[in-house]
């Protein structure tokens, strides 16, 4: 079973699916403009060296500050920003509701609730043009939760986890996952999960922990086929330092799914070991990120770049 696939594409198959015991709906992330209110910048920040740095402290709200080479914060304003060689983007979500069709032939229900999906792009301050990132339609069920998440960044590159809540009529929902990495230089989505160098090595290591948490042990011995890769992640160290991690997940029971990805499976994340060649000019931190993360510990670093 490949479990990657675009999370509308895989609504159909949800609805064949929806068998078995009950399962949890995700919570839909809030409507949030993460452009707005920019503070002014002294200007010293467009001096060579400047990076922007992107991250939460604890619990808060994502802040994107601008960093000067000596590692002064020379401004800062809520939100995700992405320097690249076309200037600045900022990433931008709406929630949006949709009306459904609901379960039965013929109109559906005066009482049935809209669905919610998540509208996300990239784009200048005066916000032309944009970068649509992600731009999902409607369905004609009973329910629907559509949800954006931005992993982190690496320059330009950015990882975008999307996950969609369908309820068909059926014994429950079900949950389908997909991941696309956006570059945002280029301002399309490209594909790198495929260059993974050591991917078999790392679905066989990824097996065993799949194994330990499985709720029926004699049905996971009796897995064939290695776990897929669905996603990779950005980490960064507490001194800035990048590595990337792999997801791999396998099908499973509805009731045996872990919730990290789809409905119908169980996953993991491991250490890949691989740093792509088009992620080299971020993989060691320059002066300005280390002395911006030692003076806020506990900062979560979401990811940096400059022009």
């Amino acid at each position: 079973m490949h479990v990657s696939a675009r999370p509308f594409a895989l609504l159909a198959a949800s609805i064949a699916l929806a068998s078995g015991c009950g399962g949890h709906r995700p919570a839909v992330a809030p409507a949030v403009d993460l452009a707005a209110g920019p503070r002014a910048a002294p200007p010293e920040a467009e001096a060579d060296g400047d990076v922007l740095v992107w991250g939460k402290q604890g619990d808060g709200r994502p802040t994107t500050y601008r960093v000067a080479a000596d590692g002064r914060v020379l401004g800062e304003e809520p939100g995700i920003v992405i320097a690249t060689s076309r200037g600045e983007l900022a990433w931008r979500e709406r929630e949006a509701e949709v009306k459904l069709g609901g379960c039965e032939d013929g109109a559906p229900p005066a009482n049935l609730e809209p669905g919610t999906v998540t509208h996300v792009w990239l784009a200048p301050r005066d916000d032309q043009p944009r970068q649509v990132i992600v731009d999902p339609g409607d369905e004609g069920v009973g329910e629907l939760s559509h949800r954006v998440e931005l992993l982190g960044s690496v320059g330009p590159y950015l990882f975008v986890h999307e996950d969609v809540y369908v309820f068909a009529c059926g014994a429950h929902g079900n949950i389908s996952a997909t991941f696309k990495l956006w570059d945002a230089e280029a301002g399309k989505e490209i594909e790198l999960l495929h260059d993974l160098p050591n991917r078999e090595a790392l679905a066989r290591r990824a097996e065993p922990l799949l194994d330990e948490g499985d709720m029926d042990p004699e049905e996971a011995r009796q897995h064939e086929d290695l776990p897929d890769l669905v996603q990779i992640l950005p980490v960064y160290g507490e001194r800035g330092g990048l590595r990337v991690d792999a997801q791999f997940a396998r099908a499973d029971c509805y009731a045996c799914s872990d919730g990290l990805w789809s409905g119908y499976t169980r996953s993991v994340i491991v250490p890949s070991e691989w740093t792509p060649e088009r992620f080299a000019p971020w993989s060691t931190p320059p002066v300005a990120v280390v002395k911006f993360l030692q003076s806020r510990p506990g900062f979560a670093l979401g990811g940096w770049s400059r022009r």
